[in-house]
């Protein structure tokens, strides 16, 4: 049977179970677009490149399969690119198709030609140009498993456009092999008791995960190693690292561990690369990665174990069945820190004055989140807010890119994912420029997420740190109107609310909830500096 290499393309996704494809339409990719037609493969179409590729990154992080996107070649590929670097950071399971110039067409200037393999390499795991129309499939479920495989994150493939127009034979809906994972090597059973001797004799041992072990399939190792040793477990996944506002109290006591167990997470920036002030001098660190490149054995890295961190956690769990523990009280000493809130917290989630403080808006926020809630939070100084006043049972956060706009394509993508789940995204005044017009996209898949504008006229976070450096004199090129951003909820057929008064903070809470459509609730807050609880600073 003669057929097109885009339908090859469409054969692969189908076979791997992925049944959402978040896109842009362009030029290059209408094959695919066709070929989609009747196949269970739906187009979630966005209103710009990087939008479909926050939609798979959330799709990726909530459900540990590869969220795929589809672009365009050249201008619609580079518009994807910034998102990818997210992506990277989240350890996300992300794939990029993008349709490229043809390749009969090669070094001759054809429309859109550009090295866009290149381009795509320093944010990915790997990226590579489609050569063959028969194998098109295999490069897709290649890309799938290499996404999903060891530390995920993103992977991008180039489909030039004439090999996605090409007939080739070949009989439909023909599985396709993804890549096979080599054999996982595990450390030995000499550096599993080494680590486990570490931890043992330390007075105020800690676990630090990484993005992606941080997510509920991969916790639940580390959950069940922390249950049995009384070892606490914090995540690292926010770009202010030991100074995350959701730390809480449990940031201040960072510094007093004694010896840190990284699983799956770098020795980088949001770890202040294991140095004072952020750790004790004499902190040792045992490193576990999927990836040996990532260890970095000698300085304060005692132990680099190679393996896939939640294997090798299980290893460890096996070993420490026959040991003694005794750091249960240091476990709930940190519990405790990170439940417990700074001295007037209460007062401000309390508080009525004008303009609404950040804490007050939390107050009306937390009990749409109980009961399974999903949030979804930007960066930015409210971002930062949200983050520490807020507890959901499912979070996603922009990460430890530090980048700012995604949390409206991502809570689209959650509430597709996440159908029966209600979704908050919350986002400063400054972030809900970057995707606004998605909410678009949301009114044309009926996907009703609510979006929380803390709007306090300014890029808050920048402007914090112009006070703080250069003197409330020197501060410049920060400023925003207070504008009715509600009104383009209503304009894109949405619900809108705008809320100056603490006291109507719940009521058009409620609104915006039970209109059953995607809404924007515009609230004018306080430009209030993001919470710092470490003297390691921001």
């Amino acid at each position: 049977m003669t057929r097109r290499g885009a339908d090859l393309v469409v054969d692969a996704l189908a076979a791997a179970g992925v049944r959402h494809l978040f896109s842009l339409s362009g030029n290059q990719i209408l094959s695919v677009y066709d070929a989609t037609l009747g196949r269970g493969v739906a187009i979630v179409h966005t209103r710009h490149e990087a939008a479909a590729v926050h939609m798979a990154d959330a799709w990726g992080r909530l459900t540990e399969r590869a969220g795929v996107a589809l672009v365009t070649a050249g201008p619609g590929h580079l518009n994807a690119l910034s998102a990818l670097y997210g992506a990277l950071m989240a350890e996300s399971p992300v794939v990029l198709l993008s349709g490229a110039a043809p390749r009969a067409q090669a070094g001759r200037g054809a429309f859109q030609e550009m090295d866009q393999v290149s381009a795509a390499r320093p944010v990915t795991k790997a990226a590579w140009l489609a050569v063959d129309a028969t194998r098109l499939g295999e490069d897709v479920a290649r890309a799938l498993a290499i996404a999903e495989s060891g530390r995920p994150g993103p992977v991008h493939v180039s489909l030039p456009g004439d090999l996605l127009e090409a007939r080739v034979d070949g009989p439909a809906g023909a599985p396709v092999a993804g890549a096979r994972a080599a054999a996982e090597a595990l450390p030995a059973d000499s550096q599993i008791a080494e680590a486990l001797a570490l931890l043992a004799d330390a007075k105020r041992p800690l676990i630090l995960l990484g993005p992606a072990t941080a997510r509920p399939l991969r916790r639940a190792a580390v959950e069940r190693f922390s249950r049995l040793t009384g070892i606490p477990a914090l995540p690292m996944e926010s770009p202010r690292g030991t100074n995350d506002p959701w730390l809480h109290g449990a940031a201040a006591r960072l510094a007093g561990a004694d010896v840190i167990l990284l699983c799956g997470k770098k020795l980088d920036f949001a770890v202040r690369f294991g140095e004072p002030p952020a750790f004790a001098p004499a902190c040792r660190f045992i490193q576990v990665d999927a990836e040996p490149d990532a260890l970095r054995p000698g300085g304060p890295v005692a132990l680099a174990l190679a393996g896939e961190p939640s294997a090798v956690i299980d290893r460890l769990t096996g070993a420490a069945r026959g040991r003694a523990w005794r750091h249960a009280a240091w476990g709930e000493e940190i519990r405790a820190a990170r439940a417990s809130w700074p001295a007037g917290w209460e007062a401000l989630r309390a508080s009525a004055r004008r303009p609404i403080h950040p804490l007050r808006v939390c107050a009306a926020l937390q009990p749409l989140l109980d009961g399974g809630g999903v949030l979804v939070s930007d960066g930015g100084e409210f971002g930062q807010w949200m983050q520490a006043g807020l507890d959901a049972e499912t979070r996603l956060i922009n990460g430890l890119s530090g980048s700012i706009g995604s949390a409206l394509p991502m809570a689209l993508a959650a509430r597709l994912a996440l159908p029966e789940r209600r979704v908050i995204a919350t986002l400063g005044d400054g972030t809900f420029g970057f995707h606004a017009f998605e909410l678009d996209t949301a009114a044309r898949h009926g996907l009703p997420v609510v979006a929380v504008v803390g709007n306090d006229g300014r890029w808050n976070a920048e402007h914090q740190l112009q006070l703080r450096d250069y003197g409330p004199d020197r501060t410049v090129g920060c400023e925003l109107r207070l504008s009715r951003y509600d009104r383009v909820a209503e304009a894109l057929g949405g619900h809108g609310e705008h809320v100056e008064r603490p006291e109507d903070l719940e009521p058009a809470l409620a609104r915006a909830v039970t209109s059953g459509l995607p809404a924007c609730v515009n609230v004018v807050i306080e430009g209030a500096a993001a919470p710092t609880y470490t003297s390691a600073g921001h």
